[in-house]
């Protein structure tokens, strides 16, 4: 009878012990799972990583670009709205040679009315 007894109690100890290993082998199991998804998202990253780099600088090198471009539109308004070279168009000789004519007495005027003025 006392062997039976310790028949009994190695064998509950066994199904124990058997039922528990099962637990850890399905632990093992979706820890292994775990550590394959959790490298997948660490290669995500990681090439994640190398184009923030290149976005980094893409974003840097735009961000020049676009300050020369508003320097370049705030000058170009500065100078529409206090234009300094009024006579930004260039001089073409007319078909017409009585308007050309014109055109060069114009000149020759106002030429003369500087002079007289800077007489005075």
């Amino acid at each position: 009878a006392l062997l039976y007894e310790k028949i009994k109690i190695q064998q509950s100890t066994l199904q124990k012990g058997e039922s528990q290993y099962a637990e850890r082998v399905a632990q093992v199991g979706s820890l292994r799972s775990d550590i394959r998804k959790a490298k997948a998202e660490v290669s995500a990253a990681k090439t994640q990583v190398t184009n923030v780099d290149s976005l980094k600088r893409e974003i840097h090198y735009l961000s020049k670009v676009l300050l020369r471009e508003q320097a370049k539109a705030a000058a170009l308004q500065e100078e529409l709205n206090n234009p300094m070279n009024v006579h930004r168009w260039r001089e073409l000789e007319s078909w017409d040679p009585t308007t050309y004519e014109m055109i060069q007495k114009v000149k020759s005027l106002q030429k003369l009315l500087i002079a007289k003025t800077e007489e005075v």
